[in-house]
Order: structure tokens, then sequence, then C-alpha cells
């Protein structure tokens, strides 16, 4: 019966399409089933994130950490909980990434808001702005220079009236005259004078630091010259033919080392005020100038790069940030925790079983 209905085949087309069909399909599912019975695929496990294989298929079994070390700060999760796509799981203490984070933030701003000046150009209330700066600077920097050039010149005539006296190699029994008032020549060195007589009275002659006569007198201080000091005897005759010297400053003086360190002082400050003013000065008008000036090409393109460094180191802090935390990279479940608040996290170290969803 078979052999005829083959020997009929050849007159019946239709049959002979649908039997081939038919074989077909038998051969191919024979063997897809003896391919699948030699190939055993294996699953695909992510180290810390979620990876893919090669066909894009996610692996569901992952093993999740931080890519950053730090303090543990939360773990809001535990074996056997639920959790979506995107869910925080655990957060690394992150004060100096958020931080960062925002310094890098406000220097993109700033390097924006310079190079849209730049391009853009001052406005008239810009340059008047400015050129009131410059002027404030300049009134600042005169009165602070003023002021402590005064306070540098009454250090430094502290420094020499230290406690002035007289002193002599004639004879250091004599008790030396009183030395009175306040030198005001500004100058270091010496004044020495004579004691000589004539007639009834006495006098001195003095020189140095400066040159001249006066009486020496037992009742009142004269002036020697006009250095600023006096000079009183208690006797004339003994202090006849001695010869008397004042040092300026008296650096044996108990008052010397303090009034000397008081000095220095005094000038540092001076200097350290007076450049800050100076600095202060410059940058106003450096502003100026850059505000009346008219944008060059080589502006435009620093500030351009100012902008794009600025962008990259907020890209550079928002991925540091992100480092400091886990979030579930599918819908999923929670198979174990291996980490708790207050550890120290290493960086790549597993934390957390995740099993993800089909």
């Amino acid at each position: 019966m078979i052999h005829k209905h083959i020997k009929s085949l050849p007159h019946h087309p239709k049959r002979v399409i649908i039997i081939s069909l038919i074989i077909a399909v038998a051969v191919g599912a024979y063997g897809y089933v003896k391919i699948n019975k030699k190939v055993n695929v294996p699953l695909v496990e992510s180290n810390l994130n979620l990876n893919a294989n090669e066909n894009g298929i996610a692996s569901r079994n992952l093993t999740l950490g931080f890519l950053s070390g730090g303090r543990i700060k939360s773990v809001s999760v535990k074996a056997g909980d639920k959790v979506l796509k995107g869910q925080v799981l655990a957060t690394l203490d992150a004060e100096n990434a958020r931080g960062a984070l925002s310094q890098a933030k406000a220097a993109y701003e700033m390097a924006e808001a310079n190079y849209k000046k730049i391009i853009n150009g001052a406005t008239g209330t810009a340059i008047d702005v400015a050129k009131a700066a410059v002027n404030t600077a300049q009134v600042y920097l005169d009165g602070v220079t003023k002021q402590q050039d005064l306070f540098v010149a009454n250090a430094h005539t502290n420094l020499l009236n230290s406690t002035l006296v007289a002193n002599t190699e004639s004879d250091n029994s004599l008790t030396p005259p009183s030395i009175t008032g306040t030198y005001t020549e500004g100058t270091e060195g010496s004044i020495t004078f004579d004691v000589n007589k004539s007639g009834s009275t006495g006098y001195i002659t003095f020189s140095g630091i400066e040159s001249g006569t006066a009486t020496a007198s037992t009742t009142s201080p004269q002036a020697i010259g006009s250095t600023g000091l006096y000079i009183e005897f208690s006797s004339v005759l003994p202090y006849v033919g001695t010869t008397w010297k004042i040092e300026i400053p008296n650096k044996s003086a108990p008052n010397y080392l303090s009034n000397y360190n008081a000095y220095q002082s005094a000038l540092e400050t001076r200097n350290q005020t007076i450049a800050s003013a100076e600095a202060a000065l410059d940058q106003a008008n450096a502003s100026l100038t850059a505000l009346v000036t008219a944008a060059r090409p080589e502006d435009v393109s620093v500030a351009e790069a100012q902008v794009h460094n600025a962008e990259g180191a907020v890209q550079i802090a928002e991925a540091a940030l992100s480092n400091t935390i886990i979030v579930a990279p599918t819908d999923g479940k929670i198979v174990s925790v291996a980490i708790t608040p207050g550890q120290i996290a290493v960086p790549s170290a597993p934390a957390i079983q995740f099993l993800g969803s089909d």
C-alpha cells in the first residue's frame, strides 16, 4: 500500500511539499535536543555591579560592594528583603564627598559666570563699581600707610628713649647728672659733653648727634640743644674737667629688649599690612582693566578651558559621591548582608548578595 502511494507522489506536488516540511521540522527538533544535551551554558556572575553576558542578558546572581572605602553609615536591607531597581541598600559616611561636590559646583558656576562676562563685556554700571573699588583701595592704602608709619615711629622713639643715662670714664664715684625729657631727633648715636667752669658758673660743651653749649645748672634742667633732652647737676665743681656720654639708645637699659622687640613687631606689621593693601589695590586695578578691555580670543579660550575643567571636576566629584552608595541594579531579593553600620568598608569587598528578578 505504501509503495503504491509513493509511486503516485510525482502526480501530487502538494503532497510532496507537505511531507518535506514535516520531515524538516522533525530533523530540526531532533538536532536541537541532541545539541542541548551536550552543551551546558553557565550562569554569569557579577563581582560588584550588574554585568551582562554576550547577548546583553543580565545575570541574576550578583555580589554588590562599595567602589570606595570609608566608614559605613547605613545598611537599609536584610536577608530576605525584596527591593526595587535603584533602591538605596547601603551608604558610607560621605560628608567629605558631598563637600567636594559642593565646592566643585561652586567653582563651575564661577567659571561659567566669568566666561559669560568675558563674552558679553562689562556694563557701564560694572565699570563704575570697579572704579569705585579702585578708589576705595587707594584711600585705604594711603590711610593705612600713614597709620602704620606712625606706629613704627612711636615704637622707634620708645626704643631710642630706653632709660637714657650719662656715663663717664673720668670719675666713676660721681653721681651721673640727671637726664630727662624725650629724645626727638630720631637718629641713633651718642652725645658727648665736657663740664667746664667759667668764673663762678659752670657750663657744658656737647658734640655728637648735636653740638653746642649749655649751662651746668643745679636748680633747673637745661636743654641739650634741640634734642628734646635736658641735663641737671646736683653740684658743679666736682664735675669740672669730666667728660660724659649719652648712648642713644641705651642698650644696657632694663627696658631696652622689650622696646626693641616692640619696634621689630611694629616694622613687621607695617610691612605686612601695607603689602596686603597694595595687593588689594593691584587687584582692583586689574579688575577694572579687564572690564574696560575688549575680550581677546586668548582670554575667551582660557575662560572656556576653565569652564571645561570645572565641569570635569564636578563629574569627578559626582562619581566619587556615587561610589559611597550601593543601589539595587534591578528588582530583586536580598540573599545575604555581610556589612553593618560603623564598619570600615574596603573598596570592591563583597557586601551584599543579591538575586535579581527574572
